[in-house]
């Protein structure tokens, strides 16, 4: 990240990455308002999330009522299929960075 301006409004872009031993995934969140640092990172996954909020990842997650799933990959290519609840889907949670800032 080049800037960031800790009085603008913006979008937040979030990386946040899954893993259970070697597998591993992302999600990329897109996080709107006039919160910042921590605030945006205090992430608690919630089945109901907006499927527009995540506008990539490289897990496969598809989201089902209070459900998900999810395909996590390792070095090799091998595919680890995960699902669950929001509980289960946070105990997966091992990194949540802030990888942009868009200003608006």
């Amino acid at each position: 990240m080049k800037n960031y301006n800790p009085n603008a409004y913006g979008t937040h872009k979030i990386k946040i990455t899954l893993q259970q031993w070697e597998y591993v995934g992302h999600i990329y969140l897109s996080v709107r308002g006039n919160c910042k640092g921590l605030d945006v990172l205090d992430f608690d996954f919630d089945c109901d999330i907006d499927e527009d909020s995540i506008p990539e990842n490289d897990c496969n997650l598809v989201c089902e009522g209070d459900y998900f799933k999810a395909e996590l990959h390792d070095s090799e290519g091998n595919v680890l299929l995960i699902d669950g609840d929001a509980y289960e889907m946070n105990k997966c949670i091992v990194g949540i960075e802030i990888t942009d800032f868009i200003e608006e």
